[in-house]
């Protein structure tokens, strides 16, 4: 079948006055235009990524009440548990609060379950057999939660509090946890609900640095400059495929900024595995040579490997971890292709499925982890 290319016209005078007022190519006005940025003021904007522009973290439903038990747990030295998803998200999200919790020295664990031998979320058996016997006091999930009714009441039966922050969607009655920090609630008139859940996660340090300072927390150690996170927050928040527009373009950006400084060895060991050349500018390079490294381990072995490689102080260290990464990446891909060329092939044994508008297609012997990125294709 042959393609034809319709391309969208733009208003003429709306590319004229962009092109005119920001000295711009006409090209590049035509396309902001198409995407229906039309005003002199958002052009700049957009063109012009600024932390000036950023909504108030604090407009976020549940945000007030998160950062004042957070506050509570911090002096009274409780037991914090950081739960997160497994995968590029969720781990960033995990390593941006396990970062600035360690930091302040909070007394922080964190938890990423096993993708194949626990599934999705926090769930009843995570309270029983591993907060509760941890001693935990606080739990604060991230990049999930917003579905664990469950876990949620078994924690509150054994008095561990929840905050949920999360960015998947969400029922109109959510989880009865102490806070659920989501901007995707029906109730939650932010408009921030393009945040990737490391957007989300980045958002509750923002609120709790500042009640930290409003509460002359910072006379004992150096206030920490957030932008130094943006690397883990631009990663993750490209990995997630959300879309790179308001927030998320402004993190996106100085993200890229902080991982062409090459401070983080983590970071630092994985470009030279990728033998990525230059400053780091392009988000194709993070969401299809850095974000599959990361995510392999969560598909085929265990997330938590990803979280070491972020929190290393020892490029050494580093290099060894992503080693391992790369390996198991390899063994993705094996997989992938395998469970892909026996379905095409089946596909072309059965024709008449191909008129089908859904098609479902199972087999016991198809790996867990590979099943997204398989259906994708």
């Amino acid at each position: 079948m042959k393609k034809h290319w319709q391309m969208l016209q733009p208003d003429i005078g709306s590319v004229r006055k962009i092109s005119n007022a920001l000295k711009c190519n006409p090209i590049i006005a035509s396309i902001l235009v198409n995407r229906n940025i039309v005003s002199v003021e958002d052009a700049f904007d957009f063109l012009n990524p600024s932390f000036n522009n950023m909504r108030s973290p604090f407009s976020i439903k549940g945000m007030n009440t998160s950062v004042s038990r957070i506050f509570s747990a911090i002096i009274n030295n409780e037991k914090i548990l950081i739960f997160g998803d497994y995968d590029v998200d969720g781990i960033t999200a995990t390593t941006v609060l396990l970062e600035f919790f360690s930091y302040i020295g909070a007394n922080v664990y964190y938890y990423i379950p096993h993708r194949i031998k626990e599934g999705y979320g926090l769930q009843k058996n995570h309270i029983t057999d591993y907060a509760l016997p941890k001693g935990i006091n606080l739990i604060i999930t991230v990049d999930c939660g917003s579905s664990s009714y469950d876990a949620v009441k078994a924690a509150q039966r054994v008095g561990i509090d929840v905050i949920i922050t999360d960015h998947h969607r969400i029922s109109d009655r959510p989880p009865h946890a102490f806070a659920v920090v989501n901007p995707k609630r029906a109730d939650c008139t932010s408009g921030l609900d393009n945040l990737a859940g490391v957007g989300v996660a980045f958002y509750l340090l923002i609120c709790l640095r500042k009640h930290l300072r409003d509460n002359s927390f910072w006379h004992k150690i150096a206030e920490p400059n957030l932008k130094n996170l943006c690397d883990l927050v631009a990663l993750g928040t490209i990995a997630d495929m959300v879309p790179l527009v308001d927030e998320n373009r402004i993190l996106v950006n100085s993200g890229l900024e902080k991982i062409c400084t090459g401070e983080r060895n983590g970071m630092k060991a994985l470009i030279e595995e990728c033998k990525l050349k230059g400053p780091l500018t392009d988000t194709d390079d993070i969401a299809f040579k850095l974000a599959p490294r990361l995510n392999a381990p969560g598909r085929i072995d265990h997330a938590k490997t990803a979280v070491e490689l972020l929190t290393t102080k020892r490029l050494d260290v580093a290099r060894q971890i992503v080693q391992t990464l790369n390996k198991l990446n390899i063994q993705r891909q094996v997989i992938e292709k395998k469970l892909t060329d026996n379905i095409l092939l089946y596909l072309n044994k059965n024709p008449h499925l191909l008129q089908k508008k859904t098609l479902v297609l199972s087999d016991q012997g198809w790996h867990e982890g590979i099943l997204g990125i398989a259906a994708s294709r």
